[in-house]
């Protein structure tokens, strides 16, 4: 876990970039907690230096997939602003967004990763692309009334998530992220 703490303001404002508006500020209400303070399932779904996609697989025991609300594209870099699912019931299992840097990968990895139609982790992880995991900073958030429409929330409340980044064995950022739980993050009975 060696990203800096003071790394993740920076990668909240990444979740920013992705909210409609006058180019003012998101009203997101943020505040860093330490991961004792944690409720379960949530500490155990976002303290670890595993993948997201593999980590909610195992615990919702479904196959995820990924619903793409918007994206920026470069020649080097893909910025998505996301919601995964769990494929059986479609509920939603993590709120977010994330920057990849495209040059970091093989063509076939990268036209993939493009397409949009699969976790990140999972595409990492099938490919065989070496990576490290090096979550940042943990924190609350006050869900907005758009997180709350895609998490399928009756009200706003607080969620936990944190601040990631995805590196090659070098320490070559692969990818930056901002992964948010929806509350109860329950395990589903199928």
């Amino acid at each position: 876990m060696s990203l800096a703490v003071s790394a993740c303001p920076r990668l909240i404002s990444l979740l920013q970039e992705f909210y409609p508006g006058d180019g003012g500020d998101a009203p997101l209400e943020v505040i860093t907690v330490l991961p004792e303070a944690m409720t379960q399932p949530e500490r155990s779904l976002l303290v670890h230096d595993r993948d997201m996609t593999s980590t909610l697989t195992r615990h919702h025991g479904d196959a995820l997939r990924l619903d793409v609300l918007d994206r920026r594209l470069t020649d080097e870099r893909l910025a998505r602003h996301i919601v995964l699912r769990a494929v059986g019931d479609d509920s939603p299992v993590e709120y977010g967004a994330i920057r990849i840097d495209l040059r970091r990968l093989d063509e076939s990895v990268r036209k993939e990763i493009v397409a949009g139609k699969r976790p990140l982790g999972g595409i990492l992880n099938e490919h065989q692309v070496g990576y490290k995991s090096c979550p940042g900073g943990f924190f609350q958030i006050l869900a907005t009334p758009l997180m709350c429409d895609v998490l399928q929330l009756n009200e706003s409340d607080w969620l936990f998530g944190r601040c990631n980044c995805l590196s090659t064995a070098d320490g070559h950022a692969i990818a930056e992220v901002v992964e948010i739980l929806p509350p109860g993050n329950q395990k589903s009975d199928t």
